[in-house]
């Protein structure tokens, strides 16, 4: 024969109806906790290593303003230092003088995609080399261009009338971006995408 419990006291009921009126709270938190997870900082990760050839397009997301200051956009066409620091071949010097004078100023440019990795252990954010221009092999000219720490879907703002399902390396852009700076260590000229359109 079992024996019965107890009936349950009232501090008792009380306690089991906090409880479950908590459950939802926590699993909000640990959804936010999850989502968090996604998007917080790593360390770097370089352009080094097995490119990731294609990657999938969730969906365009609007340009955001160009900071354009009151000079206007920066093109080969209006500006002869960035005409010269396109057609550069390996001048460390121009690059990192170039990126200090034009610094917060916006930059547009035909490039090509020339080697995606993921961002550090996240598998939506990309560290994405880009080459002026459209050779990715032997003749390319210009720095090397990187958006670092970016979400294709959100960071890059690719737009134009055929968006591919799919990006990843050898993809043409008209690219218009944010002079972030000159890493001398890793030879990277380090873009903010302000708009990227599929060409």
């Amino acid at each position: 024969m079992s024996k019965q419990r107890p009936p349950l006291t009232k501090q008792q009921k009380t306690g089991l109806r906090v409880a479950a009126g908590l459950l939802p709270l926590l699993a909000i938190i640990i959804a936010i906790g999850a989502i968090n997870e996604d998007t917080s900082p790593s360390p770097a990760a370089t352009t080094t290593g097995t490119p990731a050839t294609q990657q999938p397009v969730e969906a365009a997301a609007e340009p955001k303003p160009a900071s354009v200051g009151p000079e206007g956009v920066l093109t080969v066409e209006n500006n002869e230092d960035f005409a010269a620091l396109l057609a550069a071949v390996e001048d460390r010097d121009l690059f990192k003088e170039f990126a200090a004078k034009y610094q917060g100023r916006t930059i547009e440019f035909d490039g090509t995609i020339a080697a995606m990795n993921h961002h550090g252990e996240f598998k939506t954010r990309y560290d994405i080399l880009v080459f002026a221009g459209d050779r990715i092999e032997s003749g390319a000219t210009g720095p090397n261009f990187q958006f670092n720490d970016v979400n294709i879907t959100s960071d890059l703002r690719l737009t134009g009338s055929n968006i591919p399902d799919i990006i990843g390396v050898g993809q043409k852009l008209r690219i218009a971006a944010e002079v972030e700076g000159y890493a001398e260590d890793t030879d990277l000229f380090l873009l903010d995408p302000v708009s990227s359109q599929v060409r």
